[in-house]
């Protein structure tokens, strides 16, 4: 029960009343409803009772307008709170408090937009915190900073700008930290210097992430073991991610741009004719998009190496998708007459097949890496018509590629197989997998061939075509056909839910063993 005004009333009973009059303000009003509701709760409702049973109500006020799908309010509520707490709240409370505000933010950030409500809510929250002495309150900042940080990467293009963003997130948890002698609040800093790394390593600045890693060397060496679990992890992994800077470099990306090439000519030949110049002019003067699409592919090289680098710095589970090319688009020239009007003889066959969105969702869920495809025509930017895509991708050079997926293979905790025919690629990569003991760790999906129709736009020799009793896939255990994931969700396919609940495995091993694994790989792998 919670007393008011001398009588008493359940929670939920002043929690109806609240949002009833939040709603009839809100009426009357409009949106300056919002100020005087705040006004007459955190005044009148607040100096009833103790501070705790307030937060306690205001949080279930939260939780109930998440109920009625009413989460912008839910949010709008927990921003009072937090203002609430940065001027009214101190010690245990506070701390207890920020957690619980950080811990529900964290809990609704389920797409884009609830992750943007969730990020300028805990923004105010620390912003309106000054770093202070009660070691309580501090580990909750820093915790909600730390939350801060995290969310601010979620649902977004991890690119230059964002790369930026979140290094100076990461900065700012450290710097808070950096005068401090208390273990946990040492632990936060190198949490703080230990992501900040990991972000400039994706972002490719390895000059600057070697530097951080040896202030986390430098700092923390001396400390005694045990004295705090976040100083241990972040020193382990500094020290780790030195040899795999060493060790593991992807190199810079080779584009295949045959396709683009033929594109530019076509283009170029259609603005020599007056008919061709004019419809340019009026469709806007579009540019090729040739130069466009390599810079973006450059970059998305750079960005994928340097996820892929950071998964193995920090000892992070990641999927290693290998595929048959085909099964997402190929490109070439044809004979075939697709327009009587445009004799243009460059073609793009994009192929949807019935793994395809139950990958794509695997893809943008898990750390998971794939090699770009070499037969695509616009280096699998162009167009997205439904087809298969992945934000992590390499483009690697045909004469170093296998090397590469070997190296991939050796370190991926999970990996999986989308296939349709068994080209000489696919069969090295399943003797390698066989031969390095991880058929138990591989998902084999089988897809169906192209359409007669696109074999007939762009004809091609295809493989020998895959099925689960293919003598390639006798040492595979987990062979499964693609049309058990068509119209699937990710977690309606038993399959794809093994792969995660493996990769939740590996996360549960001790970071100790799954560093040491990393390095023996890449140690393995460099050896002669």
């Amino acid at each position: 029960m919670v007393p008011v005004g001398g009588d008493e009333f359940t929670a939920a009973e002043v929690v109806a009343a609240a949002l009833a009059k939040w709603d009839a303000l809100r009426q009357e009003a409009g949106r300056a409803g919002d100020s005087e509701f705040r006004g007459w709760y955190f005044d009148v409702v607040a100096a009833h009772g103790d501070p705790d049973t307030f937060a306690f109500l205001t949080f279930e006020a939260a939780v109930e307008l998440s109920r009625r799908d009413r989460v912008p309010d839910g949010f709008l509520l927990l921003g009072w709170l937090g203002q609430h707490i940065a001027s009214n709240f101190g010690g245990d409370l506070a701390a207890r408090a920020i957690m619980a505000l950080t811990d529900t933010c964290a809990a609704w950030s389920v797409d884009r937009q609830t992750t943007a409500q969730a990020v300028r809510v805990l923004r105010d929250l620390v912003d309106a915190i000054p770093a202070q002495q009660d070691v309580r309150v501090e580990h909750a900042v820093c915790r909600a900073l730390s939350s801060l940080a995290h969310l601010s990467g979620r649902h977004v293009t991890v690119d230059r700008a964002k790369i930026a963003d979140l290094g100076a997130l990461w900065r700012e948890l450290a710097a808070r930290c950096s005068d401090s002698t208390d273990p946990d609040l040492r632990g936060w800093r190198a949490h703080g210097l230990g992501n900040h790394a990991l972000i400039l390593v994706q972002g490719g600045h390895e000059h600057t992430a070697r530097q951080v890693l040896a202030t986390i060397t430098a700092e923390f060496g001396t400390d005694p073991p045990g004295s705090s679990e976040d100083v241990d992890l972040w020193l382990s992994r500094a020290r780790h991610a030195v040899e795999v800077l060493d060790r593991f470099d992807l190199g810079e990306p080779e584009l295949k741009l045959d396709y683009l090439h033929r594109q530019r000519y076509w283009d170029r030949r259609r603005r020599s004719t007056a008919r061709g110049f004019f419809s340019w002019l009026r469709s806007g003067a579009p540019r090729n998009r040739m130069r466009e699409l390599v810079r973006r592919a450059r970059a998305q090289h750079r960005r994928s190496a340097g996820a892929v680098r950071s998964w193995l710095c920090a000892g992070e589970p990641f999927v290693l998708l290998l595929r048959n090319f085909e099964l997402t688009e190929r490109s070439g020239t044809t004979s075939f007459l697709l327009d009587p009007d445009d004799p243009a003889d460059h073609v793009q066959v994009i192929n949807l097949n019935d793994g395809a969105p139950a990958l794509s969702e695997l893809a943008a869920s898990v750390p998971l890496v794939l090699v770009a495809s070499t037969t695509a025509g616009e280096l699998e930017l162009g167009q997205n018509w439904g087809q298969f895509t992945a934000p992590v991708r390499l483009h690697l050079p045909d004469e170093t590629w296998f090397d590469t997926v070997s190296t991939l293979i050796a370190v991926a905790d999970q990996v999986v197989v989308w296939a349709a025919e068994l080209s000489p690629g696919l069969a090295r990569e399943l003797d390698f997998l066989t031969s390095q003991r991880r058929t138990d760790d591989t998902l084999v999906v089988l897809d169906g061939v192209e359409s007669p129709f696109a074999q007939a736009v762009l004809p091609r020799t295809g493989g020998e075509r895959l099925t689960k009793d293919h003598p390639a896939l006798a040492p595979f255990p987990h062979v499964v056909d693609a049309g058990e994931l068509k119209g699937r969700r990710m977690a309606e396919c038993p399959s794809l839910v093994r792969v995660l609940d493996r990769l939740d495995e590996a996360h549960r091993a001790p970071l100790g063993e799954r560093l040491a694994r990393i390095s023996a790989q890449l140690g393995a792998r460099r050896s002669p």
